[in-house]
């Protein structure tokens, strides 16, 4: 008799929508999938305009691949757009690129939003590498048109409403930046999770109310992949040198 199939716990899909904000002061994505393998674990907090945070929990960069013209339907072809210093925000309601992006790209504002056309993004040699959504596909954000998802993801739905208004903003405070900076002059910012916790290091997490399944939920890893197991334990490892 056939067995049944194992219960596989799948992380949910990553936030397609992202937003320039060019009175934001950072970058910020909501989903540990959009990072590559410069990924630093970091506790710290952004900020709205209403003076409300939302939890950081890592950093690094983030590679978008992107629609080249305004009207490809189609993944054939890609664009890139490279974000640096990206901050992981699992809370955040949509990701948001800020004004850090026009340090590396020009960007160009479209016609008013009625008109549909709205924008694109160059390098700073004049090359195209990506567009705004038309405004008439959503609300009146500038949202970057991606053509496909991180490898092997597909994407979850927008969180933005169409004819929805919101206020998306992200500042990450001068003294947090200050902070990371004298962190990553120490080098505390890797460790290896190949061996297993230690009998001392499982009685400080644990004091500390923190365990190796709640690190694998709270940074979007897979508790069934070796490789992500092996991540947690690194991350714990890092967050108990930070401390």
């Amino acid at each position: 008799m056939a067995s049944m199939p194992e219960n596989i716990q799948r992380l949910p899909p990553p936030c397609p929508a992202w937003v320039f904000s060019n009175n934001s002061d950072s970058h910020v994505a909501k989903d540990r999938c959009w990072f590559g393998k410069d990924y630093i674990p970091f506790r710290s907090y952004v900020t709205d305009m209403t003076g409300g945070s939302v939890e950081v929990i890592g950093m690094g960069t983030v590679n978008l691949a992107t629609m080249r013209s305004p009207t490809q339907t189609d993944s054939d072809s890609p664009g890139s757009l490279q974000l640096k210093n990206v901050l992981h925000t699992p809370a955040m309601l949509c990701n948001i690129i800020g004004s850090p992006l026009t340090d590396d790209y020009i960007v160009t504002w479209g016609d008013p939003p009625s008109s549909g056309k709205s924008g694109e993004i160059m390098s700073k040699s004049g090359r195209t590498v990506a567009y705004f959504k038309p405004m008439d596909q959503g609300p009146s954000l500038y949202q970057v048109q991606l053509s496909e998802p991180p490898f092997g993801h597909q994407f979850g739905i927008s969180p933005l409403l169409r004819g929805g208004l919101y206020m998306i903003h992200a500042f990450w405070p001068q003294c947090e930046r200050q902070r990371f900076a004298i962190l990553k002059a120490s080098g505390l910012i890797r460790a290896s999770g190949i061996e297993p916790l230690t009998q001392s290091e499982r009685q400080w997490f644990k004091r500390r109310h923190m365990s190796e399944n709640a690190i694998l939920v709270e940074y979007g890893l897979e508790e069934n992949r070796k490789e992500h197991q092996e991540e947690g334990r690194a991350i714990m490892r890092i967050l108990k040198s930070h401390v």
